[in-house]
């Protein structure tokens, strides 16, 4: 598996490689054609926004997975690469004697490392042979989204959830012709890619919008929904608008989980969703929705109500307001962005009430930490500054050191107790230490330290028990 990742990493792009437009798509659509075009051998979902896509496809996974067979490709990975490539896989068994059929759902979960050994040989002399043609090798997220069509029309999976990497319009996930397309929201972020205003993201996310499809979206700010209607009319494609087709009420909102009601043509009461926080009733309400949208498609997809609900029930997204360990509650989000962060902070508010926060944060060195920051101070008693370093899809990532955001926390709150230290298992040490067994750590301000974390000291943690002494 080593080896295989190191194969991988050849390809992290170079600040002059990182941002191709229109020529990475070229390149993309070389590669998948080389291969085959695997990516059309199945009907798929594709899930763009800025906030939300990796949770809603995972929620539109687990729903479509109570009766099909369900590739799911999302990004970054927390832990380990395998897990951008999952197959959600339901089974029946049948018992003839007695004439009673009895489902079970099954999930596998992220491709095994043998199968993505075998998926990396598979497309390695491909690979090789592009470095020498006139797009240049694909990169690391090109290579890693061909491998995951590649392996779900092996798989024969019956449809695949598809999260964009990027954008919209030029992203590696692009080379799809999806039966539904949702569009979770539109943020600021990746602002020197994508454009500095919220209407100049938006024009570049709807670049996902295709004649032949159907269109979901969380989008609310009137500008931008009047680029989603444009694009949508432009393609001659229906679209079901979150606020004017379908809402969610929030009925309670709990550590163990949430209870919201779907107003979608018809009513949905009292759904119960595992993940916490109204952000993520918000996109079950979008991947509900989508199910529906798909159900029109040919009458061929048939999802009952007790699909959806199960669906619900069991989703499950790592490092999403993930509770790893107990006395004190540690909890893991990889709020990367403002508007994740407002989220963030909303749903602990709601849940946790008045109760102690301390914080451990990292921030990723592009992103707006100074906007970040000022949401998320009003709900911590002290933070832990701390930083990390490595590589990912875009390659080299860096955050900001501990002591420039100290510098940021200090021109925005002074008297505020801020301590930076730059191992991450430290800072999270020094927070467990100096917290009330009764009050809440919050790790967040970046997925990669997240990452980190999860790997080093919650590795085996699902929401398991930790006491204070186990950490």
């Amino acid at each position: 598996m080593d080896e295989a990742v190191k194969f991988l990493e050849r390809y992290f792009p170079t600040p002059k490689q990182k941002y191709l437009g229109e020529l990475g798509l070229l390149r993309m659509k070389e590669l998948v054609t080389r291969m085959g075009n695997p990516q059309l051998q199945y009907p798929t979902i594709h899930v763009g926004g800025t906030s939300g896509k990796g949770s809603t496809a995972t929620i539109v996974a687990s729903i479509l997975a109570t009766r099909y067979k369900v590739g799911l490709h999302t990004s970054p990975h927390l832990v380990k690469i395998n897990e951008r490539i999952q197959i959600f896989d339901k089974f029946k068994i049948q018992n003839s004697k007695f004439k009673i059929t009895s489902k079970k759902l099954k999930l596998r979960g992220e491709i095994s490392e043998k199968d993505f050994i075998t998926l990396v040989n598979e497309i390695k002399p491909t690979v090789e042979q592009m470095e020498m043609g006139k797009y240049g090798a694909p990169s690391y997220f090109e290579i890693v989204t061909a491998m995951a069509f590649v392996y779900f029309a092996q798989e024969k999976v019956d449809i695949a959830v598809v999260e964009v990497g990027m954008g919209g319009r030029f992203d590696a996930t692009n080379v799809i012709h999806p039966l539904v397309a949702i569009l979770t929201n539109v943020g600021l972020d990746h602002t020197e890619i994508l454009g500095e205003t919220i209407e100049e993201i938006a024009n570049d996310k709807v670049g996902i919008i295709k004649p032949g499809m159907r269109v979901v979206s969380g989008v609310t700010q009137p500008s931008v929904v009047n680029i989603v209607e444009k694009a949508c009319t432009r393609a001659n494609v229906s679209l079901s608008l979150v606020g004017r087709d379908f809402d969610t009420v929030a009925t309670s909102v709990t550590e163990e989980g949430s209870v919201f009601d779907l107003r979608n043509g018809k009513k949905y009461f009292d759904l119960k969703l595992s993940l916490l926080g109204d952000h993520q009733i918000d996109n079950a309400g979008l991947a509900i929705r989508t199910i529906e949208e798909l159900s029109m498609v040919n009458g061929q997809w048939l999802i009952e109500e007790e699909d959806i609900r199960r669906g619900l029930r069991s989703a499950h997204i790592p490092g999403r307001l993930e509770i790893v360990q107990r006395n004190p509650t540690v909890i893991l989000d990889g709020a990367h962005n403002p508007d994740k962060i407002r989220a963030l902070v909303e749903a602990v508010s709601d849940i946790w009430g008045r109760k102690k926060v301390t914080a451990v944060v990292a921030i990723k060195k592009d992103k707006n930490a100074k906007q970040m920051l000022e949401m998320l101070l009003p709900i911590c008693s002290k933070i832990f500054l701390t930083q990390y370093q490595g590589k990912m899809d875009q390659g080299e990532i860096v955050s900001y050191s501990p002591q420039a955001l100290r510098k940021v926390l200090k021109l925005i709150d002074i008297n505020k107790h801020y301590k930076a230290i730059i191992n991450p298992q430290r800072a999270l040490q020094h927070a467990i230490d100096s917290t009330d067994l009764q009050d809440i750590i919050l790790v967040t301000g970046s997925l990669y330290l997240v990452g980190i974390l999860k790997q080093k000291q919650y590795a085996r943690s699902v929401r398991t028990r930790y006491s204070r002494g186990n950490v």
